[in-house]
C-alpha cells in the first residue's frame, strides 16, 4: 500500500519550528513525495501559474495533475502539487465560497455509533462535492475519516485518501509557517482554513479579516491550546479578488 510518512515529517516540513512536533496523525509504512526535500516557504505566482496549467505541453497541465491527484499518485512533485492547488484558483470555474450539501456527512458526524449504511451515505456525498472541489482539504481530510470506518484503516482507499491529504498540505505549506502576515498560509478558500486546523486539533476562537500593503488575510485567534499557539494566519487574498470581481468591487 501507498502510505506516506506523517503529515509532521512530510506536508509539516515548513510548519516543523511552529508547532506540530509529533502531533496530528501518523502511519506505519512509509513512502516519500518526490522533491519533498525542497520545500521552502514562497507565495504562489498566479500569472505563471495559470499559464503553465492550460499548456499541454507542460507537465503542470491542469488535466492530467488533476487525474493524477485523484488516482493519489504520489509520485507528484511539490511543484506539481502546488499548480495544481493554487491553478484551480485561475480557472473560471473557481467558486471559493462554493455551498456544498453534506447532510448525511453531518449526521454520521453526530452519531456516538454511525452505521455502515450512514458511512456508506456520506461516502457518496463527500465523493460527490469532490468532483466539483477536488482540492478542498476539509473535504478529503473527511474523506479519510469516512474511508477509515467503512473500509478500514488499512485499507488502500483509506491509504490513497490520506495521502490526497497529505500532498495538499504540502503543497499549503511550502508557502509559509501560518505565523504571521509575512509568512502566512496562502489558501484558496476559507475552507481549507477550518481543514488544516482541524487536521492539527485546533478551534479558532475569533475571525479577523485583516488588509495590508494590497494582501487580504483571515487572522484565526485559537482557543488554549498545547502549543501555545495563540493564533494563525492565512493568505486569502485570491479568493478576495475572485469575490470582488464577481460583485464588481
Amino acid at each position: 500500500m501507498r502510505y506516506l510518512k506523517s503529515i509532521v515529517t512530510v506536508a509539516f516540513l515548513s510548519m516543523v519550528a511552529l508547532f506540530v512536533m509529533g502531533s496530528c496523525s501518523t502511519s506505519k509504512k512509509t513512502t516519500t513525495l518526490k522533491g519533498e526535500a525542497s520545500i521552502t516557504a514562497n507565495a504562489p505566482d498566479y500569472k505563471r501559474i495559470k499559464k503553465e496549467i492550460n499548456t499541454k505541453e507542460s507537465e503542470f497541465y491542469y488535466p492530467e495533475l488533476l487525474r493524477r491527484f485523484q488516482a493519489a499518485d504520489t509520485t507528484l512533485s511539490l511543484e506539481q502539487l502546488r499548480h495544481f492547488y493554487y491553478g484551480t484558483a485561475t480557472r473560471s470555474d473557481y467558486d471559493p465560497y462554493k455551498r456544498a450539501k453534506i447532510d448525511a456527512l453531518r449526521e454520521a458526524f453526530e452519531k456516538d455509533t454511525p452505521s455502515k449504511e450512514d458511512w456508506e451515505k456520506a461516502a457518496k456525498e463527500i465523493d460527490k462535492e469532490l468532483e466539483t472541489d477536488p482540492t478542498n482539504i476539509r473535504f478529503h481530510w473527511y474523506k479519510q475519516i469516512i474511508y477509515s470506518n467503512l473500509y478500514g484503516p488499512d485499507s488502500e482507499k483509506t491509504a490513497d485518501a490520506y495521502n490526497q491529504v497529505v500532498m495538499l498540505l504540502s503543497a499549503v505549506t511550502s508557502t509559509g509557517d501560518g505565523r504571521s502576515k509575512e509568512t502566512a498560509f496562502h489558501v484558496i478558500n476559507v475552507a481549507d482554513e477550518y481543514g488544516i486546523m482541524d487536521i492539527c486539533g485546533l478551534s479558532p476562537t475569533m475571525q479577523s479579516l485583516v488588509k495590508d500593503k494590497g494582501q487580504s488575510y483571515d487572522v484565526m485567534d485559537l482557543k488554549e491550546n498545547e502549543y501555545g499557539l495563540k493564533s494563525m494566519y492565512f493568505n486569502i487574498t485570491v479568493s478576495m479578488e475572485t469575490t470582488n470581481k464577481i460583485f464588481g468591487f
